[in-house]
């Protein structure tokens, strides 16, 4: 998995989904070159390392592209000015969370 390589971050938000801890960071310093607006970060329960990712990074003076990253997966998804906003971005990206590790039936808690 081609995981992001985050120096250090802000934490924006947090979640509880099932039993995965949600985090979004904001203000990130990668150490991978990319500009990353938004990383939202999943870790299950018991487990150290995050085993899914989407992140938002800066493109062009007014675009972001959405990626989507998991053991499994890597892709590139939408790209746009939209994914600048915290609220757009959680909400896809919970979303897709949601869907791709098959939690669809469970509740996004927030927590911060």
């Amino acid at each position: 998995m081609n995981a992001p390589q985050i120096n250090t971050a802000i934490p924006k938000r947090r979640y509880q989904l099932g039993d995965f801890a949600v985090t979004v960071l904001g203000e990130i310093e990668s150490g991978d070159g990319q500009d990353y607006r938004y990383v939202l970060a999943m870790v299950q329960e018991g487990k150290q390392e995050p085993c899914f990712y989407v992140t938002a990074s800066k493109v062009s003076a007014d675009d972001y592209l959405l990626r989507v990253i998991a053991p499994s997966l890597e892709r590139d998804l939408d790209t746009g000015p939209h994914w600048r906003d915290l609220d757009a971005f959680c909400e896809q990206a919970i979303d897709l969370a949601q869907q791709v590790m098959g939690l669809k039936d469970e509740y996004p808690h927030r927590l911060m």
